[in-house]
Order: C-alpha cells, then sequence, then structure tokens
C-alpha cells in the first residue's frame, strides 16, 4: 500500500500525480485506477481524470504482476544502419511509435525489436520498453540507439544524462528566423489539461525543466527556413516546443503547430527528422547519418522549384 497526500495549491489529474510518484507505465497507472486500487480520502476513484485539491489523501494498493512480455511482431523490416555485440543503430519510420503501452498493444518499434532480438526483453528498466534508452515521437523520422544488453543500457542512459551525445536533427520551420545561428533557452513543463504534452514553462512550478536548443539556418525559401537544430537536453517533444514558442511552427506538427500553415503543404506529418548521432562508446568515436525521407525530401524539391 502506498499512501501519499496531495500538497499542491493547483488542481491535479489524479492519473498525472501517481505516474510522477510511481515508477510505472502509464497503462500500469490507468488499469490501477479502474480496477479499483485507487482510493482518495477513502473513497474508490475510477476516473483517471479525477482532479485532486490541496490535502487529499491518496491510497495506491500495488500487487506484483506475474512477468509479461510485449507481442513480438514482424509486420515491417527493421532499417538497421549499424549492428555490433552491443547495440545498434536504426532509422526509424515515421508514424511508428515507439513501444505499446500494455502487453497487448502490437504494432511499435518495440514489437519488431522483440520479434528479431528475443534477449532484448531483459534489457532496460521497463518491460514495455525493452532496449529503449532515449525516443523520437511517433512521427518523427530518423536515428535510434538501441543498446542490446543491460551493461550498455545503462552506459548509454548516462551518456544521455551527462549531455554526452550529440544528437543532430533537421527541420522545416514557418517563416525566417532573425538569428540564422542561435540558441533557444527556454524551460519547458507539464501541460496539466491534456496527458503527455508540454508547454513552455512562464511560471516556473515543480515540472519544469531545463531545456536548450541549438539550431543554424540552413536555406531560407519563402515563407519557411530549413534548420539544422542540435539539442543540448532531450526534453520531450522539445524541438516543437520551442520553435512554436517563437511563432516559428515546424511545418506539418498537428500537435503544436499552425493548422493555416500546415494547410499549405502535402506533409501529413511533423517536417522533423534525427539526421545525425555522435558519441564515444568504449573509448572509440562513432557517427552515423540519415538522409531525409521521400516524403520531406519531395517538400523540399516542391520549395526549390
Amino acid at each position: 500500500m502506498e499512501i501519499y497526500t496531495y500538497t499542491e495549491q493547483e488542481n491535479q489529474r489524479i492519473d498525472v500525480f501517481l505516474a510522477e510518484k510511481l515508477d510505472l507505465s502509464r497503462s500500469k497507472i490507468q488499469k490501477l485506477i479502474k480496477s479499483g486500487d485507487v482510493c482518495v480520502n477513502d473513497k474508490v476513484i475510477k476516473k483517471t481524470s479525477f482532479l485532486l485539491v490541496q490535502d487529499d489523501k491518496i491510497k495506491v494498493s500495488l500487487t506484483e504482476d506475474p512477468e509479461e512480455i510485449i507481442v513480438p511482431d514482424d509486420d515491417i523490416t527493421l532499417d538497421i544502419v549499424f549492428q555490433n555485440q552491443d547495440f545498434l543503430i536504426l532509422n526509424k519510420p515515421a508514424f511508428l511509435s515507439m513501444h505499446p503501452t500494455n502487453f497487448s498493444q502490437s504494432n511499435t518499434l518495440a514489437n519488431y525489436l522483440i520479434k528479431y532480438f528475443p534477449n532484448l526483453k531483459n534489457v532496460g528498466e521497463d518491460k514495455l520498453r525493452p532496449g529503449i534508452v532515449h525516443r523520437l515521437d511517433k512521427d518523427t523520422s530518423g536515428l535510434l540507439i538501441i543498446p542490446l544488453n543491460n551493461e550498455s543500457f545503462f552506459e548509454f542512459k548516462t551518456k544521455f544524462q551527462n549531455k554526452e551525445i550529440k544528437k543532430t536533427y533537421i527541420a522545416l520551420v514557418s517563416g525566417k528566423l532573425k538569428e540564422k545561428q542561435g540558441v533557444l533557452d527556454i524551460p519547458i513543463t507539464k501541460s496539466q489539461q491534456k496527458f503527455n504534452r508540454r508547454k513552455v514553462a512562464v511560471v516556473p512550478d515543480k515540472f519544469t525543466k531545463e531545456a536548450i536548443t541549438e539550431y543554424e539556418v540552413l536555406r531560407e525559401f519563402k515563407n519557411e527556413s530549413l534548420l539544422k537544430v542540435n539539442l543540448k537536453t532531450g526534453r520531450t517533444h522539445q524541438i516543437r516546443v520551442h520553435f512554436a514558442a517563437i511563432s516559428n511552427f515546424i511545418i506539418g506538427d498537428t500537435e503544436y503547430g499552425s493548422t493555416k500553415v500546415n494547410k499549405k503543404y502535402d506533409l501529413n506529418r511533423q517536417f522533423l527528422h534525427s539526421s545525425q548521432l555522435d558519441f564515444n562508446f568504449k573509448n572509440k568515436e562513432y557517427s552515423f547519418s540519415s538522409d531525409l525521407p521521400k516524403d520531406l525530401s519531395n517538400i523540399l524539391e516542391n520549395l526549390k522549384s
């Protein structure tokens, strides 16, 4: 039994609160709530959207689940850029989620990884995220590191935490930037209205995290700018939130972008591609690059013409 007291003045969803307190997947938290294992002020709560108020007493009954693994899936062929005994470098296509939210879900990158690399089920800290040490948004394409054993998993995790891995993206944004090379140092926090959405932290709160994005303008078009973007921190949706904050929206972004702008382009996802990874692993330097996929390169060709 886990017992908490909600001390904040602002209301907060019960599922968001528990996600901060418990080392559990989102699906597990939702399952706990819907199965009646969560009480607020000694009353069972079954709505994941229930709003907590200051001084609420929360009780969570936790039971051990039998060992579960995600469903192996072979609907796609993995685009493996590099492989050794310690890690893979993959080129993730757009429209593919990183991992499932429950053990019956399929058609995610993790499901395909388990099919071709069964031992990954024991790699990492979450059975729903085997071998996943960093991530790309569902509709973002490009390069990913997949550790193949726990030793490399925790080494890469430390490298990401210490900002020792250089991640470079190519992005197309609306408008032109006054500074052709610059840094966006804008803290990001969680939205309390929508799960997994982020926003600029105008007033810092307990969820606020440092977020730093470096960019360089590679080419300007009439109403667009092609950028090379380096992440100095790896916050959820960081690039998309940062450029939305300065009104240079990522083209095609339906969550943080501009509907009016997006209508001008034949693109059904954000123009964002993980194009390069650079890091040192076991005293060896590695550098991997990935060309723009066809849907994005077509947009550039149309703009050039």
